[in-house]
């Protein structure tokens, strides 16, 4: 964990870091940062190579794009194509597309929203969270192998560090889900 610290001239901004190991040192918050972007960039790049092998292995060909508004759909429940670009950060016409894709696919389903019959809403149907469920199930695996590797020390400072970057990226956990009851 990294705590903001004044140097004793104030000329340097410093931090203080404590390891998985416990031990407190005191570092130069520039290279702070820049060392845990580039960790983070490392990670980053070993956890898309995760994703994109469990999507990959989906029962139908999706793209991590399809994948992304599944999992939108299964975390927030149903949305509008306009919600779901917002959500997803790509422009309406390709949240279309999108959809009109997983449609086919018999992944979700359009409908009539109840509340005003003029919304057509995009949900997710139980083809399409069968499929969420089988590429999660391929991700949990790698990931389970990956963790293996590390010390059980390691492991939990790294479930802690992980859990607070996913808050703070506003990404639910699976079980939080709207639809984990299915």
């Amino acid at each position: 964990m990294l705590k903001r610290k004044d140097s004793a001239d104030d000329s340097m901004p410093v931090e203080e870091a404590e390891t998985a190991m416990g031990k407190t040192t005191v570092v130069d918050s520039t290279l702070a940062d820049s060392t845990l972007a580039d960790s983070f960039v490392t990670a980053s790049r070993a956890l898309v190579g995760l994703a994109v092998r469990s999507i990959e292995s989906a029962s139908v060909p999706i793209t991590v794009s399809q994948h992304r508004v599944l999992v939108v759909l299964a975390a927030e429940g149903p949305h509008t194509v306009g919600e779901l670009a917002e959500l997803t950060g790509v422009n309406q016409s390709n949240a279309s597309r999108l959809c009109d894709r997983l449609q086919r696919l018999g992944l979700v389903e359009r409908g009539r929203a109840e509340h005003d019959a003029r919304v057509v809403l995009v949900s997710l149907t139980r083809g399409g969270k069968s499929v969420l469920d089988s590429v999660t199930a391929r991700r949990r695996r790698e990931i389970a192998r990956v963790l293996s590797h590390l010390s059980p020390t390691q492991v939990a400072a790294l479930v802690d560090a992980l859990s607070a970057f996913s808050a703070a990226a506003h990404e639910r956990d699976d079980h939080e889900w709207a639809l984990a009851g299915w």
